[in-house]
């Protein structure tokens, strides 16, 4: 049995070429994940902070008389600081869904098509690229 884009069997055994490949990927995945979980969580303590500085009125009156017609108005009319919650927030749920949706679907087609064009580019450059001990390293194990 042959596959639409391999004329290789299916059954057979997957050669090293194409396994040193998929761990370069993972890799390249991991590696692009902890970027976006150190950039959230620099956010988080850089932005983080002042957003709370700048809502620090709104915050205490919802301590003292939660509604949310106050959630709302408090958000309306700070701009910067509502600005500042929205990214935050938005940014880490961004993070979560699209790890999340990793594990349920696994690699999607346009994100294995980046991972391999990046990975191209890494082994076109060579030991020069940033990322070319993390590639042979993968590739090794």
């Amino acid at each position: 049995m042959t596959s639409p884009d391999r004329s290789q069997n299916i059954d057979s055994p997957v050669t090293a070429t194409e396994k040193a490949t998929e761990q370069a990927i993972e890799a390249l995945r991991q590696q692009s994940l902890t970027l976006w979980w150190q950039l959230t969580v620099g956010v988080w303590l850089t932005i983080g902070p002042l957003t709370l500085w700048q809502l620090r009125s709104e915050i205490s009156l919802l301590l003292d008389y939660f509604t949310w017609t106050s959630v709302y108005y408090g958000l309306k009319y700070n701009f910067l600081g509502s600005l500042g919650f929205f990214f935050c927030v938005g940014l880490t749920i961004t993070l979560l869904v699209r790890e999340v949706r990793h594990l349920v679907l696994g690699l999607s087609p346009i994100e294995r098509k980046r991972l391999e064009k990046q990975l191209t580019k890494i082994r076109l450059q060579g030991a020069s690229h940033p990322l070319w001990s993390l590639v042979n390293h993968a590739t090794h194990n």
